[in-house]
C-alpha cells in the first residue's frame, strides 16, 4: 500500500483529459484502499455495533435520487437507548441552470475545479468520510455510544421536494430531475421507527442542507418519539432569499403548508426555528451553529439572489444578516442556543469554515474558551444550554 501511494504521486498528466484520468485513477485508488465499505447485513439484528451499515429500501418504495439512482441509509448501532437522526448536507438545486450542474467528477474537470450545485446520487465514498460527531470510534466523542442514522442527500431540495422535473441544460440537451427528498425522508423515518424503539433521547441534527431537513422534520420526529426528549440542532445553515416561497412551492412543490403546517419566509432557517418553538414538545432544545464568514454559504446566497456585488463585500453583508437572525432568535425564542466561532479563519481571505459537526472540526473548533464538542455535550448529554460566541452579535442592530 506504501508502493502504490509512491507510485500515484510520481503520475503526471498534461491537460483536461490528463486531469480526468488522474482523478479517475484517484477515485478508485480512494475507493479500494483507503474507505471500508459499510456492512449490508441481511437482517438488522445480526448487525455490527459501532460499524456503518448500509440499509436498502423495499422494492416498492419509492425513494430515489435526482439522476433516478438508488437511495438508501446508514446506520450504525450503539449501545445506549438514545439515537442521532442526521441529514446530510449537499448543495441545492433550484432551476434548470443549477440541476445541470450537479456536483460530478466530469463536472468539476469542464469547470476548471468550481464546485456547484448539488450531489445528484449518493457519493460512494460517503460512508469513509463521515466524521465528527459520527465517529462512533473517536475517544473524545460524547456522543459515541448513541445510535446513529444517517439521512444521505442527493435531490437538491433540502430533503423536502415533491416534484419531477423535464428541464434543458444550456446546450439544450434534455434531462428529468428528481426533487424527491420528502418521499426519501418519510420512507426513511418509517425504517427509523422500526429499527430504534424508544429512546430516551433523539437529536435531530444535520449540517448545510442538512440543517435545513433538521430543523423541517423535526416536528414529524418528535411526533413519533413522544417519550424521548428532543433536541434540534441546525449547523452551518444560514441563507436568505426571498425567493424561497416561490422555489419551495413551484419548483419543488412540497405542498409546505400542508406537509409542516406554517408559513416560512426569506430567513428560511428562523422561520423554521420559530416555528418549531410552538410545534415541538415544551422542553426540546433548539441548537444553531454559524462560523461567522462561512467560506460557501455566501456564494449560494449570492446566486439564489442574483446579486452581482464582489465576494468580500457580499460576504459581510451575508455575515451580518445571520448574526442578526441568531440574536434575534436567542432573544425570543425560549431554549434556542448558538454557537457562532471565527475558528479555522483563513489569514488570506478572511472566511472560516462551512460546517464543524462532522469533521474532525466538531473536537477542534474553540470560541472563548468552548469547544464546539463541549458545548454540544453540555447541551444535550448534560441540559446545560448556553450561547456562545455573543461578541459577534455585539453591536449589531435589531432585526
Amino acid at each position: 500500500m506504501g508502493e502504490s501511494r509512491i507510485k500515484l504521486r510520481k503520475i503526471v498528466w498534461i491537460g483536461i483529459g490528463g486531469a480526468a484520468s488522474f482523478m479517475l485513477l484517484l477515485v478508485g485508488y480512494i475507493y479500494f484502499f483507503a474507505f471500508e465499505k459499510p456492512a449490508e447485513p441481511d437482517n438488522w439484528a445480526d448487525a455490527e455495533r459501532y460499524a456503518w451499515n448500509k440499509i436498502k429500501f423495499d422494492a416498492e418504495a419509492q425513494v430515489v435520487s435526482a439522476d433516478g439512482s438508488d437511495y438508501f441509509l446508514f446506520a450504525k448501532k450503539g449501545e445506549s437507548d438514545q439515537l442521532i437522526i442526521y441529514f446530510s448536507g449537499g448543495g441545492v438545486a433550484w432551476d434548470a441552470e443549477t440541476a445541470a450542474r450537479p456536483i460530478s467528477l466530469a463536472n468539476l474537470v469542464k469547470s476548471g475545479g468550481e464546485i456547484k450545485y448539488y450531489f445528484e446520487s449518493i457519493p460512494f465514498f460517503k460512508p469513509g468520510t463521515l466524521g465528527g460527531i459520527l465517529d462512533s470510534n473517536h475517544a473524545d466523542n460524547p456522543f459515541k455510544d448513541w445510535n446513529i442514522v444517517y439521512i444521505p442527500y442527493s435531490t437538491g431540495d433540502l430533503h423536502i421536494g415533491n416534484a419531477v422535473k423535464e428541464y434543458a441544460d444550456k446546450d439544450g440537451k434534455p434531462f428529468t430531475m428528481r426533487y424527491n427528498g420528502k418521499t426519501n425522508t418519510l420512507e426513511a423515518l418509517d425504517w427509523i421507527e422500526s429499527h430504534y424503539g424508544n429512546q430516551s433521547k433523539v437529536l435531530i441534527a444535520g449540517e448545510s442542507a442538512g440543517g435545513f431537513g433538521a430543523a423541517f422534520w423535526a416536528p414529524e420526529i418528535a411526533g413519533r418519539y413522544p417519550n424521548a426528549r428532543i433536541y434540534q440542532y441546525s449547523d452551518g445553515s444560514y441563507l436568505n432569499t426571498e425567493r424561497w416561497p416561490d422555489i419551495i412551492e413551484d419548483e419543488w412543490n412540497t405542498g409546505f403548508t400542508a406537509t409542516f403546517g406554517y408559513t416560512i419566509s426569506g430567513d428560511l432557517i428562523s422561520s423554521v426555528f420559530e416555528a418549531n418553538r410552538s410545534r415541538l414538545p415544551d422542553d426540546a432544545i433548539l441548537l444553531q451553529s454559524n462560523t461567522i464568514h462561512d467560506e460557501l454559504l455566501f456564494d449560494f446566497e449570492k446566486d439564489l439572489n442574483g446579486d452581482g456585488s464582489g465576494d468580500a463585500e457580499y460576504l459581510e453583508r451575508w455575515s451580518e444578516r445571520m448574526l442578526r437572525s441568531a440574536g434575534h432568535l436567542a432573544e425570543t425564542l425560549p431554549g434556542y442556543y448558538y454557537y457562532i466561532t471565527d475558528y479555522g479563519r483563513n489569514e488570506k481571505s478572511g472566511r472560516t469554515p462551512h460546517t464543524l459537526s462532522p469533521s474532525n472540526l466538531f473536537y477542534k473548533a474553540e470560541q472563548d474558551g468552548v469547544k464546539l464538542r463541549d458545548w454540544l455535550d453540555d447541551a444535550v448529554n448534560k441540559d446545560e444550554g448556553r450561547s456562545i460566541g455573543q461578541q459577534f452579535l455585539e453591536g449589531m442592530e435589531k432585526q
